[in-house]
């Protein structure tokens, strides 16, 4: 009996180390690694998972919560880090502007961050935006974040920093009624899902690319590995092109939404497909820019972030970015 115990626990020991092994390994060892946030940048990778598009490589797609990203591209051991990644483009200047590491290969999202409030209020645009919001109050989702930051340049676009008094708030304190804010900032397609209930007496009056500028501004950014970029320049090119053609489907009326939902699903089931129409989608701004097309509106937004008071964006180098 004592003989069989000792056998039987010798068993066991090895079982748990073989379990420990495999809990602890990198499940995509061997595969190049692809991450993205929850939300509109996952979108911009819907497609590649959709069709398991691998572009002769393997490869692996994982969408994570936004607040977990970075932590893809600052891990101490170097082989755990994502190989491609999308951020926001001020955390990715602090984190990878140097370029020592990581290049941004583009810009995958252009803007999706919206204003809304009662159905009452008036509209607010490039002309009235200064008498509209002077001596109110705005309510904003993620105000630490980018969307906080990104509405604190405009105020000071439009000199009003100090006459705007602003609170972080949930999604779920964005309402049309019975509120202390007179306005919300909410990024889509957080804004659609409020706006389309009707109960909540909410309204689209106005959008922050618009009010930015014509084009929006590089909000989420793609970057690649440089040891990657240098042992697989074609992969690094067929991928560039593949986000390309991933914004395309996304608005394509022959493709169904469910299908787009589904994609992101599969990986991270608690993607809301709820929150998502083609309408909010097509807010999301969706659309790959290269470096060697957005350098200087990357470089333009940090700039002004930064001056406006964000201290996350960074100025970064020219090695920063990929130029073939």
């Amino acid at each position: 009996m004592k003989k069989f115990l000792a056998s039987l626990a010798g068993a066991l020991f090895v079982a748990l180390t073989l379990v420990g092994f495999t809990a602890c390994k990198d499940v995509d060892e061997g595969k190049i690694s692809v991450y993205a946030p929850d939300g509109a940048p996952a979108l911009s990778i819907a497609r590649l998972i959709s069709e398991n598009t691998d572009l002769g490589k393997q490869t692996s797609y994982h969408v994570v919560s936004s607040g977990e990203i970075t932590s893809h591209v600052t891990y101490e051991d170097e082989s755990k880090n994502a190989d491609l990644c999308i951020l926001p483009v001020n955390a990715a200047s602090k984190l990878l502007g140097s370029g020592a590491r990581y290049k941004m290969l583009g810009t995958v999202t252009h803007g999706n961050l919206f204003i809304v409030a009662n159905k009452d209020k008036e509209d607010i645009t490039s002309q009235n935006f200064a008498s509209a919001l002077e001596g109110k109050k705005v309510g904003v989702v993620n105000l630490s974040a980018f969307p906080g930051a990104v509405f604190k340049l405009l105020l000071s676009n439009y000199n009003i920093s100090d006459k705007v008094t602003l609170g972080n708030v949930g999604v779920t304190e964005v309402v049309g009624t019975e509120s202390n804010y007179d306005y919300f900032v909410i990024p889509e397609p957080q804004a659609s899902t409020r706006v389309g209930n009707n109960n909540l007496e909410l309204k689209f009056v106005g959008s922050l690319q618009s009010l930015y500028g014509e084009n929006g501004y590089p909000q989420a950014v793609l970057v690649a590995k440089n040891s990657l970029i240098k042992s697989e320049p074609q992969f690094i090119a067929n991928f560039m092109q593949a986000m390309q053609s991933n914004a395309a489907w996304l608005t394509d009326d022959s493709v169904e939404l469910s299908t787009i939902i589904s994609a992101v699903s599969s990986i991270y089931p608690s993607f809301n497909s709820q929150n998502f129409t083609k309408d909010s989608i097509k807010n999301s701004a969706v659309r790959f820019s290269a470096s060697v097309d957005c350098k200087t509106a990357v470089i333009t937004i940090l700039n002004e972030l930064k001056a406006a008071g964000d201290a996350t964006a960074t100025t970064v180098s020219d090695d920063f970015f990929y130029i073939p």
